[in-house]
């Protein structure tokens, strides 16, 4: 049992260190390569200090009795990662490991085959580990314990600055591609329905136009035959007729024509708003590549530590990033 805080820390960061060692061996039997399995850069799983560390603080006097430690354990540390994953998602909106695959799971934050594993590394860490690590931290002159501790707090508090400050960037990172992807869908609608509205309403333009000319026509042919039927007998009275026909003929055309003209005018401005859409569209598209093809050292670590990493708010989006990123290996 460590009865001092130098103590409680240095059995935090051994097995912290211990646990990251554990996981990289994991991850070795199941990938066949390395991988730092950590949430921080160095080597160490803060997660399994603080689990190790709590059920010591809680189960030494319970360490004679193999199911009273065993259950505790089990217990003690599956709460631990279920806190620890439920925190990390909400302060940080990636839920880090996903058990939701594993019978007998609580949100995917724990199941029963890990928390069985933790109840049986921990009895075996109470029962034959823990007491020769306690000797060599006994053991260990006070001073140089002391200055050893403080070095490996700094570096440990640097680790974890760095880490928090490269996961928010990122988070940042996936807000703006989020955000210009829905900009380029919206722009692309618009271009869409503009393209549509401008084919649909010259479509229909032109076929009104065909139908009074036709009709226009069919009434001058009439007119027109008939007045060469009887030219003679009635050209005083159809010559008027046939003016004023001609005259309507005339009117009806002229008329369209402003139509079309109006139309034409209409068309230069939406061709303007078009060029003016398609420019946005290629400089949004151009700012979402660029982000996408940015590198983030600290996310592409995590996000091999950590495979089935996810992301509470921009999903698609993470997903969209982890498959370009795998695309350029």
């Amino acid at each position: 049992m460590p009865t001092s805080f130098i103590e409680v820390t240095w059995i935090f960061l051994i097995y912290a260190f211990l646990g990251w060692c554990v996981e990289v061996a994991y991850a070795a039997l199941e990938t066949k390569i390395f991988v730092n399995r950590g949430f921080l850069n160095g080597p160490v799983c803060p997660v399994y200090g603080c689990g190790i560390l709590v059920v010591i603080v809680t189960l030494t006097p319970l360490k004679d009795n193999f199911l009273f430690l065993f259950v505790g354990s089990f217990f003690l540390t599956s709460t631990i990662e279920f806190i620890t994953g439920f925190l990390l998602e909400k302060l940080f909106h990636n839920q880090w490991w996903d058990y939701s695959e594993e019978n007998f799971n609580i949100c995917g934050y724990v199941c029963l085959k890990f928390s069985i594993l933790w109840g049986l590394g921990c009895t075996l860490v109470m029962d034959v580990i823990h007491p020769t690590i306690y000797n060599v931290i006994k053991i260990v002159p006070k001073l140089p314990r002391v200055i050893i501790l403080i070095i490996l707090c700094l570096i440990f508090f640097v680790d974890f600055g760095v880490t928090v400050a490269g996961i928010l960037k990122f988070n940042q990172h996936l807000k703006l591609m989020d955000e210009i992807a829905e900009k380029l869908m919206a722009i692309s609608n618009e271009i869409g329905e503009n393209i549509y509205e401008g084919v649909t309403s010259t479509m229909e333009k032109k076929d009104e136009w065909k139908e009074t000319m036709d009709i226009k026509a069919t009434e001058f042919k009439e007119k027109s035959e008939g007045f060469s039927e009887n030219i003679k007998s009635v050209m005083a009275g159809r010559r008027e007729e046939f003016t004023e026909n001609l005259s309507h003929m005339r009117s009806a055309v002229s008329e369209k024509k402003g139509i079309l003209l109006e139309k034409k005018e209409s068309l230069k401005d939406k061709k303007t708003i078009f060029v003016e859409k398609m420019d946005e569209r290629a400089k949004l598209q151009k700012e979402y590549n660029r982000l996408m093809e940015s590198e983030s050292f600290c996310m592409n670590r995590l996000t091999k530590a950590f495979p089935k990493m996810k992301h509470s708010i921009y999903q698609d989006t993470f997903l969209k990033w982890k498959i370009y990123r795998k695309k350029r290996k």
